[in-house]
């Protein structure tokens, strides 16, 4: 008996130390991570996205329910989500880690860092000295801190969004991948940008994650300021043929939206009846682009960032799972 005691403990020491990665997620779903193993509204601590990996187990019970509940941690950022989740949503990495789900949940945590101040952690993320340029330009550590504790002055909040990974190579050693990153950054008084940047990565396998060893990017866009169309009766018209789309806009001098979509042709009636039967309100605005109009969808408004970004998982989940959070002024 003793044996299969001490057996049954090597046997759960061996299953905290194994990786796990979400199961039975659907695509840009999200698992909410709890404070207790009770299912409620106010026991949600964080989220973790579907493609999320790296996820360890530190003990497992069972609730009142009869249902299997694990306490687990989770890299997300430049910290670790810690609570409870089902089970049920967990299997382990047994996929190689360096797959494509695994390089993408570590540089979806590489951008989501820079949203803090992550100074005092960047050897967390990077190789150093790295390089900057794919060539033998070398950055330091210090040096790399300075630039950044001068963006993050200028740009006190930031939200970055890897929308798109492609793997270019693959080394013994290294692999280079290309990313797409959506962004915005907000400064002092009403100083705000928004944009994308294309980048080129080189990444180093370390253990089970990953080191960013150099760096180029190949293409920063800064997107217009969108101007809202907005009558006096606060509601948006595309064109005097099509849908005329009702909306709750507060008359204040900014407010936050989230983007959800934008369309050469006539937006489909049923995509704008989802996002009123999420519970949000919406306007469209109309651009002109390379000779083309475009018309942008932003749901919203909301009160403020934090309003925003609670809201912005419910988006991403249901509607768009690429939205992103913008600024407009009224």
């Amino acid at each position: 008996m003793k044996k299969i005691i001490i057996l049954n403990l090597l046997l759960i020491g061996w299953g905290e130390a194994t990786e796990y990665q979400l199961d039975h997620i659907k695509k840009g779903g999200i698992l909410n991570v709890r404070e207790v193993p009770v299912v409620n509204s106010k026991t949600v601590v964080g989220k973790i996205p579907s493609n999320g990996t790296g996820i360890r187990i530190k003990h497992c019970k069972f609730n009142t329910s009869g249902d299997e509940w694990c306490y687990i941690n989770y890299p997300l950022g430049g910290y670790h989500l810690e609570g409870w989740v089902n089970r049920y949503f967990l299997k382990p990495m047994k996929e190689n880690t360096t797959s494509k789900r695994h390089i993408t949940n570590f540089l979806s945590n590489f951008y989501m860092a820079d949203e803090e101040n992550f100074l005092d952690k960047l050897q967390v993320f990077y190789e150093f000295p790295m390089q900057q340029y794919l060539n033998k330009t070398q950055v330091s550590v210090m040096q790399l801190r300075s630039k950044k504790v001068n963006y993050y002055k200028r740009w006190s909040k930031r939200s970055y969004r890897l929308t798109h990974m492609k793997i270019l190579k693959r080394h013994d050693k290294y692999i280079d991948v290309q990313t797409t990153v959506l962004w915005t950054i907000k400064g002092k008084g009403n100083e705000s940008q928004s944009g994308k940047d294309i980048q080129k990565i080189r990444l180093l396998p370390r253990d089970n994650t990953f080191k960013v060893f150099a760096l180029k990017n190949l293409k920063h866009t800064i997107f217009p300021k969108p101007e809202p169309i907005i009558e006096e009766n606060n509601t948006i018209i595309q064109n005097q043929e099509e849908l005329i789309a009702e909306s709750s806009i507060e008359a204040t001098d900014k407010k936050y939206y989230i983007k959800a979509g934008s369309f050469f042709g006539a937006i489909n009636s049923a995509y704008l009846s989802k996002i009123k039967d999420n519970g949000f309100g919406y306007i469209v605005q109309k651009a002109t682009q390379n000779g083309n109009t475009i018309r942008r969808v932003f749901i919203g408004p909301f009160n403020g960032s934090d309003q925003a970004t609670q809201a912005l998982t419910k988006v991403r989940a249901n509607i768009n799972a690429n939205a992103y959070i913008q600024s407009l002024h009224n």
